[in-house]
């Protein structure tokens, strides 16, 4: 036996200073899977997968010091490899999923996130430096001086040992995917609350990758053609609306950036966070629903115009305003303007595009982006410095007083979409009206003290609203893009008991033909439906992917992360299982633009 091991492992090959910089790879990818899984599970710890991909990912970037015995070498690759993993790590605590493999082309982006980039980093990641730095301080030792002896392996054959054992790991690995029905099917077997953490750790970023290039812009089976019929035909059953109401002559949606409902209502010593929201609460024409859970994904702000404009939930693998922005989509704003020849607007103090946001506005009927440089910046909020809420309210009011969007006697739809609560929540102090005094957590009084922010911007724009002579005949929406504590929000909680534990953004209907307060779990997705039938538009085509509240909601609802809220008992096995499928079936949809198809 040790002769065989020998002949496999030979001692030429792995020298201790060899071990050591294979070792060093493989402690990387460890660390990555003990750093993943301290905020979600170690269930993926006791999956084979986990080790044989871990070993295999370290094999392959430890081809430096396998072939060449260069200590230089591999440290560059250690270091591309921490550099890489960190990023995923970095992405997962604001997206909940390693990067998508589309998403490495939207790297430019960062510019404009940089902030939150950094504030997204934890003391576990220096881990990485540390391992990174002792590989390149062995690296940096002088080798000792050795003879080469007759009959010493050559680069080439040290390369074929490489490659053997790299095959070798894979074929294992393959062989565990075959096991679970294929990659496909192993990436769907693992999508429930409990797995669904499990796939990065399991498969790696790099299977991710994988999985992403193996679907993309794939031809669909007739299965799954079925399949998405059979869950069109059992979902429009299930999501029949029943009552009717007038149509509205226009829609004002306002996406508040980061909005989540625990600060409303919400009194931090003895000053209301939220006072311009709590009083439209108190109207009786006004509906609510606290607990919308978020369903963003690698688009976070860009999904939510999908989820609530076009009923439809984000892919995985990547975000559709990129690569499917020129699809067909069925949206709000076009149901409006077949009923009510409607001009639509979309207000934003981003530049068309970020997210590629005038992409998406036209593929979604949008008549008019009213983006960066039509604002003037003088109220800097953020760490970018973009135009503040209140001035960029303020100057939405002065556009609409003036005609220049929605003059009086258009019907239109206007979206308007903030910017201030991008994390880290930035407010200069001379901005500051809550003045908190500081007991709470950073992040915590950081973020009420910009909803208060945020809040009184609101205010500025329904005391306008209301000015108008058409607002009765307005439904106006104000909702979150998507939750904002991300990473934070476990130490949040354990800090501060008035803080929600799930990711709960509110919806808050003005004029609402039905008012009163929901307080059962829906989804983004049902913000869609829920608008088109309170908007007296159900006779339009597209009903979308979710279910009305104002009808008989099961009061479930799945999240970004894959964790089911409600009473799934009451819901049925059946109708659960169709919840989970939906972001496949969304993908599928997507993907394939077969909205566009008869």
């Amino acid at each position: 036996m040790k002769r065989i091991i020998g002949k496999i492992f030979p001692a030429e090959i792995w020298t201790r200073r060899v071990v050591t910089l294979w070792a060093a790879a493989l402690l990387t990818v460890v660390w990555f899977d003990t750093v993943w899984c301290l905020s979600t599970t170690f269930t993926a710890f006791s999956m084979p997968e986990t080790w044989v991909n871990a070993l295999l990912l370290s094999m392959v970037f430890s081809a430096p010091a396998i072939i060449t015995k260069s200590g230089r070498w591999q440290a560059v690759t250690v270091v591309i490899l921490a550099i890489w993993l960190e990023a995923n790590l970095l992405y997962s605590r604001t997206y909940f999923t390693v990067i998508p493999l589309g998403s490495y082309l939207l790297a430019g982006n960062l510019k404009d996130f940089t902030a939150s980039v950094t504030d997204s980093l934890r003391w576990a990641d220096a881990g990485f430096v540390v391992i990174a730095g002792a590989v390149i301080v062995m690296a940096a030792m002088p080798r000792r001086s050795v003879k080469r002896k007759s009959g010493e392996l050559t680069t080439l054959r040290r390369a074929a040992y490489w490659a053997a054992y790299t095959v070798g790991l894979a074929a294992v690995s393959l062989l565990l995917i075959v096991r679970r029905g294929g990659l496909n099917e192993a990436w769907r077997s693992l999508e429930n609350a409990n797995y669904h953490s499990c796939r990065a750790v399991m498969f790696t970023p790099a299977g991710a990758m994988i999985h992403d290039a193996m679907n993309k812009d794939r031809e669909l089976t007739d299965e799954e053609i079925a399949e998405v019929d059979s869950w069109i035909h059992s979902h429009e059953t299930d999501a029949a609306m029943s009552h009717t109401f007038p149509t509205v002559r226009n829609i004002v949606l306002v996406l508040c950036e980061s909005l989540e409902s625990w600060v409303i209502g919400l009194e931090a010593e003895g000053k209301e966070v939220t006072p311009n929201l709590n009083r439209l609460l108190a109207d009786t024409t006004t509906f609510y629903a606290p607990n919308v859970v978020t369903q963003v994904g690698a688009g976070r702000s860009i999904d939510a115009q999908l989820l609530i404009n076009a009923g439809l939930l984000p892919p995985e693998g990547g975000v559709y305003s990129m690569g499917h922005h020129t699809n067909l989509y069925h949206t709000l704003n076009q149901a409006l303007a077949e009923k009510r020849d409607a001009r639509s607007y979309i207000l934003t103090v981003d530049k068309e595009i970020t997210w590629n946001q005038g992409a998406v506005a036209k593929a979604f009927g949008i008549d008019t982006v009213v983006a960066r440089d039509c604002w003037v910046n003088d109220e800097k909020v953020g760490s970018r410095k973009k135009l503040g809420d209140r001035s960029f309210m303020r100057q939405a009011a002065e556009k609409m007083r003036a005609g220049d969007v929605w003059p009086n006697g258009e019907n239109a739809f206007v979206q308007i979409v903030t910017y201030s609560g991008h994390n880290p929540f930035v407010l200069p102090e001379a901005l500051d009206s809550l003045r908190l005094s500081g007991k709470y957590p950073k992040v915590v009084s950081d973020y009420m003290t910009m909803a208060h922010y945020t809040d009184g911007a609101i205010g500025t724009l329904i005391d306008y609203l209301r000015s108008r002579p058409d607002y009765d005949s307005t439904l106006v929406v104000i909702t979150g893009d998507h939750e904002g504590l991300a990473s934070y929000r476990r130490e949040a909680v354990e800090k501060c008991d008035f803080i929600d534990a799930g990711q709960h953004t509110p919806l808050i209907v003005l004029n609402s033909p039905v008012g009163g307060r929901w307080e059962k779990p829906m989804g983004q997705v049902d913000i869609y439906t829920t608008l088109l039938q309170l908007a007296g538009l159900t006779d339009y085509g597209w009903h979308g992917m979710g279910q009305s509240a104002v009808e008989e909601h099961p009061g479930v609802a799945i999240g970004s992360d894959h964790t089911a809220e409600g009473d799934t008992a009451a819901a049925g096995s059946e109708r659960m299982r169709r919840l989970y499928e939906a972001p496949r079936i969304s993908g599928l949809i997507i993907n394939n633009d077969l909205l566009r198809k008869p």
